[in-house]
Parts: C-alpha cells; sequence; structure tokens
C-alpha cells in the first residue's frame, strides 16, 4: 500500500572552522546559522528535515553522516553555507552507506549586493567548494552519482528540486519492501515478447519481491465467499454503475470472484497482482475478475493484466510518488487531426473512483461482443466502462533492452470528453508533440506496449529516481 510518511532529508551545512577559530570571523558561525534555519524551515512545509548542527570539521561531519543513517533519511542535502574542504565531505559520504546525496549549490542572498560586510561575503563561500566538490568526486570515484541543484536558498524551483530528490528516494527505499505476484503467470495465450518479464533484472535493479500465485487459490476463496456478502456487494454494483448487458447471474459471479481476489491479495500481502486470464482463467473461474480488479485498484493496489511485471513496477513507482490510482493502458485507436489516441484495456484496468466526475460507470459485456464460442465462459462478462477526468497525465513504463530495464516517460493531456460505447475502461491521450513524433519515438526507442497511465505531473520526480536506479530514462514526448 502506499507509504505516507513525508520524505526525510538530512541537511549537511557548515563551513571550515578556520574561519572563526584561527581568523577574526567571529559572527560567521551565527550568520551561517541563520541561512541553514531559512533554508532547513523552508523544506519542512514538504519534508522532514534532520539538522544535527553547524559542520565545521571532520569529526563533526563523521558525527552528522553517522546521526543521517540513524534516523534513516533519504536524502543527504549538502549545502555549503561557507567554504566546505573536500576532506570534510568526504568523511560525510563515507559514513552515508548508500544514502543518495544531493549537492545544493547555493547561497543565503538572493543576488550581488551594492555593498556589504566581510562576515556576508563569507556566507557565499560554500559557492566554491560546491563548484570544486563534484571534480574533486570525479577523480575519486568516477562510478559515484549524485544529485546537483543550483538556485539560492529561496528559489522556489531549487526548493522543489531538493523536494522531488527527497521524493524520489523515498520511493527507491521503499520499493525494496514492495511484493509483487503472478496470477499465474505472464502472458500465455497471446504471445508479446516485449512484455515478457527478466524476473531476476527486476528484482536487481528494485529489489522488489516476487511470488507467484495460482488459480486454484483465487477458486478455493470464491468457495469460500458468505452468501450474504455477494448479494450486497451485487446490489452496491446495481446501485453504483448502469448494467447494460450482463444478466443478474453473471453480477453475481463477478461479485464473488472480487470477494475472494481481495481476500487472496490481502492474506498473501501483495502491494502489486499481474493477472492473465487465460487460458485457465475462464474455464476454472468463470470469469474474468473485472470488477474485483477495479476494486483492488480504489483500494490502493496495483492492478495489471497479461501478467505484466513491467507496467506494476512502473505503477508502484507512480503510486509512491504522487499517491494516486493507475490506468494500465494500451493504444487503441487515433485521431492525428486532433493528435488524440484512445486507449485503455480490456476490463480491470482502471479503478471506478478514477471515472470521470459527473458521470456513472457502466458495467457491459466484454468488448469482443460476447464469449459464447469460449468453453466455461459466461456470455456476456462484466466490464467496466467509463472515461477517466481530464487533466495532466504521465504515462509510465519499463522496457527490457540489452543492459537491463530502462524507463520510457511520456508527457501530455488527458482530453475532457464523454464517454466511449467501448466496454472498457479508457482515457484520451493528447500527447505534448505530434503522433507522428511520437510513435517515432516509440518504434526508435523500444517500449513495452503498456503504460501506468496518472493524472498528475509528476516527470521531474521520475527522472530522479531513474537517476538514483541507475535506470536509462527516454522521452516518449518533448
Amino acid at each position: 500500500m502506499t507509504e505516507t510518511r513525508r520524505p526525510k532529508i538530512g541537511l549537511f551545512a557548515g563551513g571550515i572552522e578556520q574561519y572563526w577559530t584561527e581568523c577574526g570571523m567571529d559572527g560567521l558561525p551565527g550568520a551561517l546559522e541563520k541561512d541553514i534555519l531559512k533554508l532547513k524551515n523552508s523544506l519542512e512545509i514538504d519534508c522532514e528535515v534532520i539538522y544535527p548542527f553547524l559542520v565545521g570539521n571532520e569529526s563533526d561531519a563523521k558525527k552528522a553522516g553517522k546521526i543521517f543513517l540513524e534516523n534513516d533519511v533519504d536524502i543527504v542535502l549538502m549545502y555549503h553555507a561557507s567554504y566546505i574542504d573536500d576532506a570534510m565531505s568526504v568523511a560525510l559520504i563515507g559514513e552515508l552507506k548508500g544514502i543518495f546525496s544531493v549537492l545544493f549549490l547555493s547561497q543565503g542572498r538572493a543576488g550581488i549586493p551594492d555593498s556589504f560586510s566581510l562576515t556576508d561575503a563569507g556566507t557565499t563561500w560554500g559557492v566554491n567548494s560546491a563548484a570544486q566538490l563534484p571534480s574533486s568526486l570525479k577523480r575519486l570515484w568516477p562510478d559515484y552519482d549524485h544529485g546537483f541543484v543550483f538556485g539560492h536558498i529561496d528559489n522556489p524551483r531549487a526548493l522543489s528540486e531538493i523536494v522531488s530528490y527527497a521524493k524520489a528516494a523515498k520511493c527507491v527505499k521503499n520499493l525494496k519492501s514492495k511484493k509483487v505476484g503472478f496470477l499465474p503467470h505472464r502472458s500465455a495465450v497471446v504471445p508479446m515478447y516485449d512484455t515478457y518479464p527478466d524476473e531476476s533484472r527486476m528484482i536487481g535493479q528494485t529489489g522488489i519481491k516476487l511470488s507467484y500465485h495460482y488459480i486454484k487459490e483465487l477458486l478455493d476463496r470464491m468457495g469460500e465467499v458468505p452468501g450474504p456478502e455477494t448479494i450486497n456487494l451485487t446490489e452496491e454494483l446495481y446501485e453504483m454503475c448502469d448494467v447494460i448487458e450482463p444478466p443478474p447471474e453473471e453480477i453475481s459471479l463477478a461479485a464473488k470472484q472480487a470477494i475472494a481476489l481481495e481476500k487472496l491479495v490481502t492474506e498473501a500481502g501483495l502491494d502489486a497482482i499481474m493477472i492473465d486470464t487465460g487460458p485457465g482463467m475462464i474455464p476454472m473461474c468463470g470469469m474474468i475478475p473485472c470488477v474485483g480488479m477495479a476494486r483492488l485498484i480504489d483500494k490502493g493496489i496495483i492492478v495489471t493484466t497479461e501478467g505484466d511485471l513491467s507496467v506494476a513496477v512502473s505503477a508502484l513507482i507512480i503510486n509512491e510518488l504522487c499517491g494516486k490510482p493507475v490506468h494500465f493502458w494500451e493504444h487503441l485507436m487515433f485521431d492525428e487531426k486532433k493528435n488524440w489516441v484512445l486507449g485503455g484495456h480490456e476490463g480491470g484496468s482502471a479503478g471506478f473512483s478514477m471515472a470521470r466526475k459527473g458521470t456513472r460507470p457502466k458495467l457491459r459485456s466484454t468488448q469482443y461482443v460476447n464469449f459464447g464460442k469460449t468453453p466455461g465462459a459466461p456470455y456476456h462478462g462484466v466490464l467496466p466502462e467509463f472515461i477517466t477526468n481530464p487533466g495532466p497525465v504521465n504515462l509510465l513504463t519499463l522496457f527490457r533492452a540489452e543492459s537491463g530495464y530502462e524507463m520510457r516517460l511520456a508527457r501530455g493531456e488527458s482530453v475532457d470528453l464523454p464517454p466511449f460505447e467501448i466496454h472498457y475502461e479508457h482515457t484520451v491521450f493528447k500527447p505534448n508533440v505530434s503522433l507522428d513524433h511520437y510513435f517515432n519515438r516509440i518504434a526508435q526507442a523500444g517500449v513495452c506496449h503498456h503504460f501506468a497511465l496518472v493524472q498528475a505531473e509528476i516527470s521531474s520526480e521520475i527522472e530522479k529516481v531513474a537517476r538514483i536506479l541507475k535506470m536509462r530514462l527516454e522521452y516518449l514526448t518533448d
């Protein structure tokens, strides 16, 4: 489930103590402290901030690093309030044990005033050491990676960048505790080689935990669902949705299956479930669990179809960053003149809560007309149909390239339209480039053809997640 705590920043700040222990800058520590606390207060609007003390030497730097480690911070922000020598920075980094660090090249004033005191000047000398440190680190550890932000301590863009790094690092940390389950396997009936998972590589790059579940587990739980629970959910579905084609017995079966699916996910402790509906799901359980999948999304569980691991992890990243539900989405129709792509996926691809405000979800038959020739299947099927809300959207997927998984990201908007009579949940995506450019980028870069679509603009945070994970990121738009 979504982690609700705020990102935690360790604030490393100070300057070499020689300025006030060997020289006459007695007022400098107080001036630096004033700037540091100003920065701390600004960051505390969105984050928890651990600031131990004004760092003046290597010993202080080591102590600060230990405090950050003990407090389990998500990032360490290195703010050179005055000049900090490289030995102090190295001492800090040596204590961090892999905590991602971000260097903030900044100063306590917005510009260069017409006149200033020597103490005032001392509060800007960190510009020098912050410009120096990246090159020193490249010489010491060529593979060492850290974030970098530029701007004075009141600069809204700079502060936003720092918060984005903190959110991204928290996301990466939390990925390592996520449990993702296959039910029962990757896409089997229709070969989709682009979606075939590389479980080992995904575990190695993200730290997720995988489990495998079987149709019998769902079938057993369907047999355990009390009759009154099925009746209650069936009535709820009729109250919440306009039921078009499916008869009452199919709605009842969908309700029973939804209750059983939720129980399976809860008992297994899953954060995400990747369902493949064929070849065994329909003959054994009598239905694709579309209603249950949509309800799980409303409860904060990530759900993908056709056993898609790439989009499951993409959606976990998105959900960690913004807490919003994710639409499992693929391209299904386009309008070149309007620069629109109509997309979605066969039922259970979005939560009921994602339906456009002012509209009422429908329960429809399968988009394939009916299951009349499918042994063991209901005739109609029960699939939610609605269009999602308008606004900015990001689309993310992970593609297994030669060196490992890479990110593919697109930006644009969800178009404000009434729902189509199309028998699945859908979003009309308008990318911020031409469709010709967009689809050519897809062909050139390579993608998993399924995407995690979220109604939010979080591309800055996604970029930083990619950096911390050391994943290549390519834009399909922009």
